[in-house]
C-alpha cells in the first residue's frame, strides 16, 4: 500500500504544480493523470477482491475451529466415535 500512496502523493503534486505554472493544457498532463486514476481504481480493485478472499478463508477457518471445539464436547461427554488427535503415548524411563 505504500506504493498506492506515492503515486496518489505524485497525483496532487502535479496537479498542484500545474494550477501553478498553467500546464492543465498540456496534453502529457491529462495522460499522466488519467494513468494514475486508472492505476488507482485497478489496485483498488484488487485490494477490494483480496479483502473478500481473505473473508472467504477467514469464514472457513472460524467453521472449522467451531467444529473442531463441537467434537471435543462430544469427546469429553463420552462419545467413543470421536479420536483424539492430541494423544501422545510417553514411555516410562
Amino acid at each position: 500500500m505504500g506504493m498506492y500512496y506515492t503515486i496518489l502523493v505524485i497525483l496532487f503534486i502535479i496537479i498542484i504544480l500545474s494550477l501553478i505554472l498553467n500546464l492543465l493544457t498540456s496534453p502529457i498532463t491529462w495522460i499522466i493523470i488519467a494513468a494514475l486514476v486508472i492505476w488507482s481504481s485497478i489496485k483498488r480493485y484488487l485490494y477490494k477482491k483480496q479483502l473478500e478472499e481473505f473473508n472467504k478463508e477467514f469464514q472457513r477457518k472460524t467453521e472449522e475451529k467451531r467444529k473442531t471445539y463441537y467434537n471435543q464436547e462430544q469427546y469429553y461427554r463420552g462419545n467413543e466415535d470421536i479420536i483424539d488427535v492430541d494423544y501422545k503415548e510417553y514411555e516410562d524411563d
